[in-house]
């Protein structure tokens, strides 16, 4: 397809996401229960903005030549709104047939994506296909856990593999932070439930700071605990730090722990505390596999997002930080 009628139909699904229906919105609320209506409308936006003529261009001026079409098979994750549209754009741009295995989790909001760009151009009927096997595909893009990673490079090993594993963020503070910034820092944490691979999950600060200070900065989050299964998980693990009398702090919807283990459980967040900018550079280093993104503003942190920015990605900002079309552009 022609790079540039590319760019207008990705503009306009563009359009048709920040004009998401009703009863889309509805639907996919009623089929995976993670996925609230502001949420939803969160990531729909979100993808609006990011396709724009200018970000859309520059994405795409990455691509290398390509002349063969080849069947690319995706696996997409579901766990928040909307995660799998970048490998369906990615597959389509480098001049590839997208064979699509959906998430039961997010199979709705992904057929009207679909659905809308074959609307927006009927060549697209021909280059993506839904499927619940690959066995055609000639290479694979598969996103899970770790335990699925194993088995997808297993099941895959005779193709041509990008498989992605689990990640999580971390944000680092200097203690100077104001309370707009731990505000911002709050979308960070608690954006589609902390259910993302760019939601923060450890925090590290100065022995210093004030922790009360920092936590009670996140109650702008406090209705989560009106979600029951948000709740339910935050009062399962209450219970078992309670009966195992584990020093914690609860404020109210979410339990925090001082501990160095980089990944929380859902409605959980670790914490521990930095004496130099050394111990944070180290401690970067030695999880840097395992970090999708990090949020900051020390200066010892390099590549750092802003407060409030992990969840606004940029088409170029890619999962597990591989490049899907320089992969998809290879032989």
């Amino acid at each position: 397809m022609d790079t540039n009628q590319y760019i207008k139909d990705l503009q306009l699904l563009g359009h048709k996401l920040s004009e998401l229906p009703e009863s889309i919105v509805h639907s996919a609320q009623i089929h995976n229960q993670w996925f609230s209506p502001q949420f939803v409308k969160l990531a729909a936006n979100n993808w609006a903005k990011a396709l724009n003529e200018t970000d859309i261009k520059t994405w795409l001026n990455a691509i290398a030549p390509n002349n063969e079409m080849k069947k690319v098979g995706i696996i997409m994750a579901g766990n928040i709104p909307l995660v799998g549209l970048h490998d369906l754009i990615s597959v389509l741009a480098t001049g590839h047939k997208a064979l699509v295995k959906l998430s039961s989790n997010d199979e709705i909001l992904m057929k009207y994506v679909i659905s809308s760009l074959n609307e927006i151009n009927p060549l697209y009927a021909e280059r993506i296909e839904l499927v619940e096997r690959l066995n055609s595909a000639d290479m694979v893009i598969a996103t899970g856990s770790d335990n699925s990673a194993r088995y997808f490079d297993y099941y895959f090993r005779d193709k041509k593999t990008l498989i992605r594993k689990n990640r999580t963020s971390i944000a680092v503070l200097t203690g100077k932070e104001t309370k707009e910034e731990l505000e911002a820092l709050a979308d960070d944490i608690y954006l589609y439930y902390g259910l993302g691979c760019r939601n923060v999950t450890h925090v590290l600060m100065p022995r210093t700071m004030d922790l009360h200070a920092f936590y009670t900065a996140l109650d702008k989050y406090i209705d989560h605990v009106h979600h029951h299964k948000f709740y339910n998980n935050y009062m399962y693990h209450k219970s078992i730090l309670l009966m195992n009398l584990t020093k914690h702090y609860d404020n109210g919807f979410m339990i925090f722990q001082e501990k160095e283990a980089l990944g929380a459980p859902l409605a959980t967040l670790n914490y521990h505390y930095y004496d130099n900018e050394t111990e944070i550079v180290n401690y970067i280093a030695e999880n840097s596999q395992q970090l999708q993104c990090i949020v900051s503003q020390h200066p010892a942190v390099k590549g750092a997002l802003p407060f409030g920015a992990s969840q606004s990605p940029a088409l170029w900002h890619y999962a597990d930080n591989i490049d899907t079309l320089a992969f998809l552009s290879s032989q």
